[in-house]
């Protein structure tokens, strides 16, 4: 097993910066969550302003940050 990173800070945050679903602000990462909270309905709702274009690659430049260079998740509603 090779011990060099496959992900480059730089390279990984401009990567993100072009997501809709994620946003990074200091060292917290932003994504927003699949469900919503509908007060009228009652009901549990799919997220209107999410466009899941977070597939397996961003997700794993996600945990590079998480794992390597101090980040946090933080799951939220809106941007």
């Amino acid at each position: 097993m090779s011990t060099t990173r496959k992900h480059n800070l730089d390279e990984v945050l401009r990567s993100l910066s072009k997501k809709h679903d994620c946003r990074i602000e200091g060292r917290e990462i932003k994504i927003l969550t699949d469900k919503v909270f509908n007060k009228k309905t009652q009901k549990e709702e799919d997220n209107p302003f999410k466009r899941f274009d977070l597939g397996n690659g961003s997700w794993g430049k996600i945990d590079f940050l998480v794992n390597y260079c101090g980040y946090h998740v933080v799951r939220v509603k809106n941007l």
